[in-house]
């Protein structure tokens, strides 16, 4: 007699297990940003008070004191649409790299002044200082123009080239620690329009990173991200998963900007990553480097990959058309038994 198979009872209980994984929707609650005329402290907490704006970056919270504010930020304040409707980054945040502090030169010039070595500031062979390229740079900041630099980036922890030029600025970007679109799904879209400014241009918010690292975090947090728009009918402030740097030695520091910005500018966060940050930071304070265990990578990515693989179409329709050849497949096989059954009385 043969052993009945495993195979159809274990392959029907995965799948089972694939559709009770899929993502789950947004998670609600309030949060305002105060108001502000100045780009020093824009709705800040104490520790911010009296920090120069091109210093506050500086002004990053210790991994015990980011836990304190995390625990202390209000509840989440989800946007009812997507930002489309809004005039999508320009609309709700301003022009891009805004030179929010009046000195002469525009945001992304300055990060990258900040974060690059060998920065050079001429068009003259040779590397040349910021004194050396006074006036000779782009009408955004005639006198600190950076046109070239080595950055270490923070994100995977390799050397990239920066080279200023129409193909070649974008191997390496300048990143918003807290994107943008994220900043408006969780309470941005209530607060006025110079808080949105300040905050799309704040130093302690921005990082120069390398491009394609920026481009695969897009706007997501540590465990959620914004995703669709009203306009399709898929708009959701916190689907999973989320986001975090490649290089594990940086993710102390980064989800201490996170929460520094979030605490600085009042934002709510989802529960999701509010338990991603205080993990790592907890991880941090004791002396870690906030990256996961062997056992939480290993779990993350047995319960974590049924929900990535639904959330594409693709993977969602085959796998529908796997149960549905399952399924054929277990009503011929019984046809086909039911039938040698039958033959097998009709000769008795």
């Amino acid at each position: 007699m043969r052993r009945p198979s495993l195979a159809l009872p274990l392959t029907m209980a995965a799948c089972a297990f694939l559709l009770a994984a899929a993502p789950g929707g947004a998670i609600a609650g309030p949060a305002l940003s105060d108001s502000s005329t100045a780009p020093s402290a824009p709705a800040a907490l104490a520790w911010l008070d009296g920090v120069a704006w091109d210093d506050r970056a500086s002004a990053v919270l210790d991994p015990a004191a980011a836990i304190e504010a995390l625990d202390a930020l209000p509840a989440d304040q989800p946007a009812a649409e997507s930002w489309g409707a809004g005039g999508s980054r320009t609309g709700w945040f301003g022009k891009a790299w805004e030179d929010v502090d009046g000195d002469g030169c525009d945001t992304r010039n300055e990060i990258l002044a900040r974060d690059l070595s060998e920065a050079d500031f001429s068009r003259a062979d040779g590397q040349q200082g910021r004194e050396e390229g006074r006036g000779q740079g782009a009408g955004v900041c005639p006198d600190a123009t950076v046109w070239s630099g080595v950055l270490h980036d923070p994100y995977t922890g390799s050397a990239v080239s920066f080279q200023r030029g129409q193909s070649t600025s974008d191997a390496v970007q300048i990143d918003h620690i807290v994107p943008l679109n994220y900043l408006y799904a969780h309470g941005a879209w209530a607060w006025d329009a110079r808080t949105r400014l300040l905050v799309a241009n704040d130093p302690l918010n921005l990082v120069a990173v390398e491009g394609q690292a920026n481009q695969s975090k897009g706007a997501c947090g540590p465990a959620t991200c914004p995703i669709g728009s009203t306009e399709t009918g898929t708009w959701a402030t916190a689907e999973g998963p989320g986001w975090w740097p490649p290089n594990n030695a940086y993710r102390c520091s980064y989800s201490q900007r996170f929460v520094s910005v979030a605490a600085a500018y009042r934002l709510g966060l989802p529960e999701a990553d509010r338990e991603a940050l205080r993990a790592t930071l907890t991880d941090c304070a004791a002396g870690g480097d906030g990256a996961p265990s062997i056992l939480e990578t290993t779990r993350d990515a047995v319960t974590g990959a049924p929900g990535a693989l639904l959330a594409d179409r693709r993977y969602a329709a085959l796998l529908i058309v796997g149960m549905l050849l399952l399924g054929a497949g277990i009503v011929a096989r019984a046809r086909r038994s039911l039938r040698r059954v039958v033959r097998r009385r009709r000769r008795v």
